[in-house]
């Protein structure tokens, strides 16, 4: 571990902000204002370089269900194999066969798979499931409070975006 910051940082003449650094990070400029301008320390600023890698991408196979319409899908079901009746010498894995080759190409049908590019967010490790909830909350509260335009409602997002 390296100190970076040399100079006196408080006006008593004692140095009490730091800049720790590993040794291997090399900072380009490290410098501390005079302390006592507007607080009894100093402002101490510093200039590191972070190489910032490309943000790594995952393909996914999807369908767009949402547009596929239902009148449709329960006609295609209707007219398949699965409606029919089932004979009586029908194994356990024909009839599995049968609904999974049935629902396969009604699928792909109605609601081709096609290719979806997913980026990382590029968001901190400390970005956990507790933090996203707590967004997706606030978010919630937000839009609510948008829509109904409530003191109490803005309250509780104002409430919810400070936790």
């Amino acid at each position: 571990m390296v100190e970076h910051v040399t100079e006196r940082t408080h006006r008593c003449r004692g140095t009490l902000d730091h800049i720790i650094t590993f040794s291997d990070l090399k900072l380009n400029e490290v410098c501390a204002d005079p302390a006592g301008i507007i607080l009894d320390h100093s402002l101490v600023r510093c200039r590191l370089t972070a190489a910032v890698g490309p943000t790594p991408t995952h393909h996914r196979l999807v369908r767009s269900w949402r547009r596929v319409d239902r009148n449709v899908l329960r006609e295609s079901l209707e007219a398949s194999l699965l409606c029919q009746p089932v004979p009586a010498d029908a194994t356990i894995d024909e009839l599995f066969e049968t609904y999974d080759s049935v629902i396969r190409d009604v699928a792909d049908r109605l609601a081709p798979q096609h290719t979806l590019e997913h980026r990382a967010d590029r968001r901190g490790p400390w970005f956990d499931a507790e933090c996203r909830d707590a967004c997706r909350d606030s978010r919630r509260c937000e839009r609510h409070y948008r829509k109904v335009r409530d003191t109490t409602d803005r309250c509780l997002w104002v409430d919810a975006a400070r936790h």
